[in-house]
């Protein structure tokens, strides 16, 4: 008995078609790891913005230092600085155990003739404090 030739071509094309598949296969799954870790960054950042931005405000509408940090629900550092902790949705948390992102604080007032110009720098970092995630620099002045 005589064996086809067509068999063994089945096979050959077979083994290519899976070939092509697992190589298809390994491709998406890189893409999708990366649109995930992209979705999460840029999910973190707008937290990171939101929060800044926020205590920017309070800051513009407080009048004293110990006004914003009542505001911010902030407590100060041994550095000097104000630090608050924020849950994942960027909310104000106490819990230390949903902490997820931190916003750092320094404050400073310079006298002028005519009244005193107040600055602010907010640095928002990722909860293992090594992830600086978005930082701002405010100003106001404040007539005297």
């Amino acid at each position: 008995m005589r064996r086809s030739r067509g068999g063994a071509a089945f096979y050959v094309e077979t083994l290519l078609l899976v070939l092509f598949l697992l190589a298809s296969l390994t491709v998406l799954v890189q893409i999708l790891g990366a649109a995930k870790r992209t979705s999460r960054e840029a999910r973190e950042l707008s937290a990171a913005v939101s929060i800044a931005q926020n205590a920017a405000e309070l800051f513009a509408a407080s009048g004293s230092q110990e006004d914003f940090a009542a505001l911010l629900g902030a407590e100060k550092t041994a550095r000097g600085t104000l630090c608050a902790a924020y849950d994942v949705q960027g909310g104000w948390t106490e819990d230390e155990t949903q902490e997820a992102y931190v916003l750092e604080a320094v404050l400073d007032e310079t006298p002028r003739q005519a009244g005193e110009m107040r600055t602010a720098h907010f640095v928002v970092t990722a909860a293992d404090g090594d992830t600086v995630l978005y930082e701002l620099d405010t100003q106001k002045y404040i007539g005297g």
